[in-house]
């Protein structure tokens, strides 16, 4: 399964027409993905046959959220589930760990499957934060560790045992799809992002899916 995170409604069209299995609907890739408009999601829904969920992250930085802000995630979550978004992908955080009321309390009020994102990568203890995400509600998590160290990120799939999905992503290609397969991945997520201009590239869609 090819998940393809998105940045544009156009990209998300064309990723789709080019085979990808599942969109993550994102806006501003320079940033690292922020909420996109529910505008989007809703004209993705009408027209394309595979899942759709979308980033719930309002502003560039960091995952540690005023209370103020943890209200703008929450109704930004609901304006994106109202227009057929299918989960919702988000994490907060609280002295470098997991937010584990704060992730609890959106995911029952949203009544949707939720995505801890790459908030993850930036707990401290990597083990014991997929055990909290259990704990907090969510059903994936998408991770970046792969990036760095293939042989953590198997060790961390291997610590899930099923309780909750592991989803690789970052920087993941056609050129190195294959270290990820040979530890296990069947699931991955990439932007498909190559060349300087930082455009997503549906013939690298076409070269992941053929590894997949």
């Amino acid at each position: 399964m090819l998940e393809i995170a998105t940045f544009s409604l156009e990209d998300a069209f064309a990723a789709a027409e080019a085979g990808a299995d599942r969109i993550e609907v994102c806006q501003n890739y320079i940033e690292g993905g922020l909420t996109p408009p529910s505008e989007w999601v809703f004209a993705l829904r009408q027209t394309l046959q595979i899942p759709i969920v979308s980033i719930v992250r309002p502003r560039k930085g960091g995952f540690h959220y005023t209370d103020q802000e943890v209200l703008e995630i929450q109704n930004q979550g609901h304006s994106l589930k109202s227009a057929g978004a299918q989960a919702l992908v988000f994490g907060c955080l609280k002295d470098s760990m997991l937010d584990i009321d704060t992730c609890r309390f959106l995911i029952k009020d949203w009544g949707l499957p939720a995505v801890l994102h790459r908030a993850f990568d930036e707990c401290l203890d990597p083990f014991k934060t997929i055990d909290e995400s259990i704990k907090s509600g969510f059903s994936r998590i998408l991770t970046a560790q792969g990036l760095n160290n293939i042989k953590l990120l198997e060790e961390l799939r291997i610590h899930a045992n099923d309780r909750i999905e592991i989803l690789p992503g970052g920087g993941i290609r056609s050129a190195n799809i294959d270290e990820y397969i040979n530890v296990g991945f069947k699931n991955i997520h990439s932007s498909a992002i190559t060349g300087l201009k930082n455009k997503m590239d549906p013939g690298e869609i076409a070269l992941l899916k053929l590894k997949i």
